[in-house]
C-alpha cells in the first residue's frame, strides 16, 4: 500500500463520519477511482477507533455520566436505538454486500441523503413546538440508522434528518446522533474483528502511513464533529444538499 493512500482515507474517513456526506460511500470512491483494491481490514478498524476516539473525547463529560449511571434513560434510549441497526446488519449484510454493494447504489445513496436531509428541513422550519428524546423517536432514529447499511447514505444525515422529521429538536437530535455512533461504531468493529481473515489482516500494511492516517483520522473526525454542531445551530442543513447531488449524479454517470 502507497504511504499516501492511508492518509487519504484517514482524511476523508475522519472528516465525513459525522457530517451528513456519508463516509462509507467517500471511502468506497476512493478506493474504486485510485484502484486501492486490497483486504484493508487492519486500517478500517483503525480508522473506525480513531473516529470513535474523537467522539468519545468530545463527549467525555456525557460519557463518563453514562458509565456511572448505567440504569439512565440516556443508555435505555441508545439501548433501543442500537438494537434496530445490530439485527439489521446480521439479517441483510450479506445482502447489501453482494446485491446493493455497486458504485451505481453509492450514488443512489447519496442522492437519498440529499432527499432526506431535504424534507427534514422543510419539516423543522414546521415545527414549533420541538420535542426532547422519548421512545418513539429514539426508535425512529434507531430504525434510520439500521437504513444507514445503505451504501451511499450517510448515518449521521440519516438519523438526524429523521430525527428532525420525528420532532426532536435539532441540536438534541445531532448531540443523540453523535452518542448513537458509539455503540455502532464498537459493534462494527467486533463484528470485523470475528469475521476476519486473520492470515491476511496486516497484508500490504504501509505502518508509517498507517499510523499518519490514524492521527489524521483523528483530528478530522474532531474537526467534523465541532463543525457539524456549528452547523445545525447556526446553518441550514440544504448546503449539504447540493454536494450530494453533484456527487451523487457523477458518482452514477462514472460508475
Amino acid at each position: 500500500m502507497d504511504f499516501w493512500l492511508p492518509i487519504l482515507l484517514g482524511l476523508v474517513q475522519g472528516i465525513t463520519e459525522f457530517l451528513p456526506i456519508s463516509s462509507s460511500g467517500h471511502l468506497v470512491l476512493i478506493e474504486h477511482f485510485f484502484g486501492a483494491n486490497g483486504d484493508y481490514l487492519f486500517l478500517n478498524v483503525l480508522l473506525h477507533v480513531a473516529t470513535l476516539a474523537a467522539v468519545i473525547l468530545y463527549y467525555r463529560k456525557t460519557i463518563k455520566y453514562l458509565i456511572t449511571h448505567p440504569f439512565c434513560q440516556m443508555n435505555k434510549y441508545l439501548l433501543v436505538a442500537t438494537i434496530p441497526a445490530i439485527i439489521f446488519v446480521l439479517l441483510f449484510n450479506n445482502f447489501v454486500n453482494d446485491v446493493l454493494g455497486s458504485i451505481t447504489m453509492v450514488g443512489v445513496g447519496f442522492l437519498l441523503t440529499a432527499l432526506f436531509l431535504t424534507i427534514a428541513t422543510i419539516i423543522a422550519k414546521r415545527n414549533t413546538a420541538p420535542q426532547s428524546l422519548n421512545y418513539k423517536n429514539v426508535l425512529v432514529m434507531g430504525v434510520s440508522q439500521a437504513f444507514a447499511i445503505f451504501p451511499g447514505l450517510s448515518r449521521s444525515g440519516t438519523t438526524l434528518a429523521f430525527g428532525l422529521t420525528a420532532g426532536v429538536q435539532r441540536q438534541t437530535a445531532l448531540d443523540f446522533s453523535f452518542l448513537m455512533s458509539i455503540p455502532i461504531i464498537i459493534c462494527s468493529l467486533v463484528y470485523e474483528l470475528i469475521f476476519a481473515d486473520y492470515s491476511t489482516i496486516f497484508a500490504g500494511i504501509n505502518v508509517g502511513g498507517t499510523i499518519v492516517a490514524f492521527i489524521t483520522a483523528f483530528f478530522a473526525a474532531l474537526f467534523g464533529l465541532i463543525l457539524m454542531k456549528k452547523v445545525v445551530k447556526n446553518v441550514n442543513l440544504l448546503y449539504f444538499v447540493p454536494y450530494l447531488v453533484v456527487i451523487g449524479i457523477l458518482t452514477i454517470i462514472f460508475a
